[in-house]
């Protein structure tokens, strides 16, 4: 547990906060103490059990944001309404995501997070919402793109921010789900750099101090330097599976990974639907391949 601010800390996750987990806030104040994710793994979730958990936010559905959900099934839960579903219907989630088009056996993945999916939302947040936590104010953000209800979180009293997985890794923004957004995530993007933080923490890196607008625009420009990997790859037509594996979105592929491999083609299939309304690629229904205009 790492004190932020007074009163403000963050719960690093297990295996770095990298997926199944994640780092979490927790913010205590007079009246009202909040968990905001439950994804760090049961070791690392003491500290904020001892002090008192009222109140879980969840940032958005994705699983290893909430996990660690199981050991407080008691603790409210708020989210915000377009997420709901995701996290309350396994069969949605899987649907949402693309998981189920995917062909992929998910039983090692999934198969025993039944219980995951077992609860209910008992508040809906709003974007701009402030929640009065006694001594610290919580200001709701709705930051679509990677999840249709994400949400990150501004606390003004210390100019503190969690954009939970508007993550600023130099991976660059995920959005290798159905359901997720290249445009709506580059809104959010900005969003979040206006609000011109001293301090930014998310869900998997952070926190940093004093360059978020620099690390918000780095964090942006990758998404362009995508649409120009996968443009220069059509030099050759080509279909969207044969992209997959070839560095376009992973810098690292790993063969034999077909988790990994669906999360690129998905990946790709929104970069070429995009670099399309762009007028720069268009699919050839006679070969059936992408090719560049």
């Amino acid at each position: 547990m790492i004190e932020l601010a007074p009163n403000v800390y963050s719960l690093p996750g297990k295996n770095n906060s990298r997926f199944p987990y994640c780092a979490c806030l927790y913010v205590a104040g007079n009246w009202l103490r909040v968990l905001i994710d439950a994804g760090m793994g049961g070791g690392n979730l003491t500290p904020a059990k001892d002090l008192g958990i009222d109140l879980l936010i969840l940032t958005h559905c994705h699983i290893d944001h909430r996990l660690t959900r199981r050991e407080i099934p008691r603790v409210p839960v708020w989210c915000h309404e377009l997420e709901e579903p995701f996290l309350c219907d396994k069969d949605r989630f899987l649907a949402a995501t693309g998981l189920s088009r995917s062909g992929i056996d998910l039983g090692p993945l999934y198969g025993g997070l039944d219980d995951a999916f077992d609860m209910e939302v008992a508040h809906r947040l709003v974007d701009g919402e402030r929640l009065d936590l006694g001594g610290l104010t919580l200001e709701t953000v709705h930051t679509p793109g990677h999840t249709p209800g994400h949400l990150a979180f501004f606390i003004p009293e210390h100019g503190l921010l969690f954009s939970a997985d508007v993550d600023l890794t130099s991976f660059g923004p995920y959005y290798g789900h159905d359901f997720a957004d290249i445009d709506g995530f580059t809104r959010s993007i900005d969003k979040l750099k206006q609000i011109g933080a001293k301090t930014v923490t998310t869900g998997h890196a952070g926190p940093f101090n004093g360059d978020g607008g620099e690390r918000f625009d780095a964090y942006k420009a990758v998404i362009h330097e995508r649409d120009c990997r996968v443009l220069n790859a059509l030099s050759k037509p080509g279909n969207t599976v044969d992209l997959v594996g070839r560095n376009l979105i992973y810098p690292a592929h790993t063969q034999g990974d077909p988790l990994q491999s669906w999360f690129e083609q998905v990946h790709l299939e929104k970069h070429l639907d995009r670099l399309a309304r762009m007028g720069q690629v268009f699919w050839d229904t006679g070969s059936g391949q992408w090719r560049r205009c």
